[in-house]
């Protein structure tokens, strides 16, 4: 069943970006909670072997970040925060994205 729900932007942003890296996609990461909160496990799953497999994919992350991002990014710019723009320049906002 097709549905409309209003986030807040930010909100959608985080969740789209968040569930990318984790290689979800939003509706998969939005039923998850649904059927959790509908069957009432809401926090209640398995949080031993989520919260391995994220910490896995967080430290292979930020290894690929440390060694080959982050070494790129010029120093004038470091520490820089992004225009909005940016952002949706990022996450594929805009004309051509999502």
């Amino acid at each position: 069943m097709k549905t409309s729900i209003d986030l807040p932007d930010d909100l959608y942003r985080q969740v789209k970006a968040k569930s990318a890296l984790e290689g979800k996609t939003v509706r998969e990461v939005a039923t998850a909670l649904f059927s959790a909160y509908a069957t009432g496990q809401g926090a209640q799953r398995d949080e031993a072997a989520e919260g391995s497999a994220q910490a896995e994919r967080a430290a292979r992350l930020r290894r690929v970040l440390e060694r080959e991002i982050w070494p790129t990014v010029p120093v004038e710019v470091t520490g820089a925060r992004l225009s909005k723009a940016e952002e949706e320049a990022i996450l594929g906002y805009g004309e051509s994205g999502a």
